[in-house]
């Protein structure tokens, strides 16, 4: 792919392509499953209570801005007739693109590859008709897929919580990072200016299942944030039309009594009401008393991130204020120092590129050079041996 090629990419695109450099511990997601609660669609830890969000999700992801939201047709599980692309020929498909250089082709085939593959992976080696769907929606008419993304991760997390071993057949990168970010976010706030390409420099160590369960049973404040580390609070979404944010839970409608209700769930996603700290004021992250009422009355132990204190110094709020914006300010910096060397390396890799085919430029006029300087020889000996001719 050459450097232009890359840049259109990510413009359309985002750094979904770096999601395919992030592996994924099969068992630290079967771990989370375990913690699955499905009456209260969250995740029920011995400390706290926890789900994705869609301003997680969006901040990871970093797409370009959208235009209203995709609305998946349904997700169905289980053994059927599969329709779709088999990826062997979209490969074979962008390797012939590749040779002819059609790089805006070449940009949309492998981009609906990663998405088939990553973002919507319902088959294995297959780019199925959902997967199509959803790309085509955001190519075509810019609809977020980040809604949809969460919804069939939580949705495919509940089914294989009921049916024990099954595989998560989600965007599972996402999910894992989302998970890892949050229980090792302590020890890095500040460092991960980007969600997506600053999670290799999270140090993980492999463990095996039970490994794994005990940790996460012990996992307290000093090992949890509640924010993760490259999250920047903004303009945070409230309610979709009239509906709250959560929409009433999750909702998956398929058969025909419900239809009026799910239209008008797809109708409230095109009227997104945002607060920001003008609105809502300066984010914190705290446990309201509301919380730890409802874990007590659940029987859970309180969570261990406790209240600010009403009376804290405020000389010492505006130098912790102070330097979370430096470390806000260096975390950006840094962001553009990265993007700036992969620019580099691009620029690097196409000057390369061009320097090879200089290469077998001059390889081809040597030998046509040499042919023709053969020539040259043969038809001045023939010469010597006919002077009449």
């Amino acid at each position: 792919m050459s450097h232009e090629a890359r840049i259109d990419f990510e413009k359309s695109y985002g750094r979904v392509l770096d999601l395919l450099k992030i592996y994924v511990d099969p068992v630290f997601i079967r771990v989370l499953v375990h913690f699955w609660n499905p009456n209260l669609h969250c995740f029920e830890f011995p400390q706290f209570d926890l789900v994705p969000t869609l301003d997680e999700y969006e901040l990871m992801l970093s797409w370009p801005k959208s235009v209203g939201v995709y609305t998946c047709r349904g997700v169905h599980i289980g053994n059927g007739n599969i329709r779709g692309w088999k990826l062997k020929t979209l490969e074979d498909h962008l390797s012939s693109l590749a040779d002819k250089e059609d790089w805006s082709t070449f940009n949309k085939t492998l981009a609906l590859i990663v998405f088939g593959m990553t973002i919507f992976p319902l088959h294995a080696d297959t780019v199925d008709h959902v997967a199509m769907d959803a790309f085509f929606s955001w190519d075509v008419h810019l609809r977020s897929l980040v809604p949809a993304v969460l919804a069939d991760t939580l949705l495919f997390v509940d089914f294989c919580h009921q049916k024990q071993g099954k595989t998560l057949r989600c965007c599972s990168t996402l999910f894992y990072m989302w998970g890892i970010a949050h229980f090792y976010a302590s020890s890095h706030m500040g460092t991960l200016p980007d969600a997506l390409r600053s999670f290799s420099k999270i140090p993980l160590r492999h463990h095996y299942a039970m490994e794994w369960k005990a940790k996460v049973e012990r996992w307290s404040n000093d090992h949890f944030s509640w924010i993760c580390p490259s999250f920047r609070p903004g303009d945070i979404l409230i309610r979709c039309g009239d509906y709250p944010k959560e929409l009433g839970g999750l909702r998956f409608f398929y058969d025909s009594d419900h239809q009026d209700e799910m239209h008008a769930i797809c109708r409230a996603w095109e009227k997104l009401v945002f607060m920001g700290d003008r609105e809502l004021g300066k984010a914190r992250a705290s446990v309201s008393s509301d919380y730890e009422e409802w874990r007590k009355r659940r029987g859970m132990p309180l969570p261990s991130t406790l209240h600010a204190p009403a009376s804290i110094d405020r000389e010492l709020q505006e130098k912790f204020d102070a330097l979370t914006k430096k470390l806000e300010i260096m975390g950006a910096q840094l962001k553009a120092l990265e993007d700036k060397n992969e620019e580099s390396s691009l620029v690097i890799d196409g000057l390369q590129r061009q320097c090879k085919k200089k290469d077998q430029e001059i390889e081809r006029l040597k030998d046509e050079s040499a042919n023709l300087n053969e020539k040259t020889i043969q038809a001045t000996k023939m010469q010597k041996v006919n002077p009449n001719s």
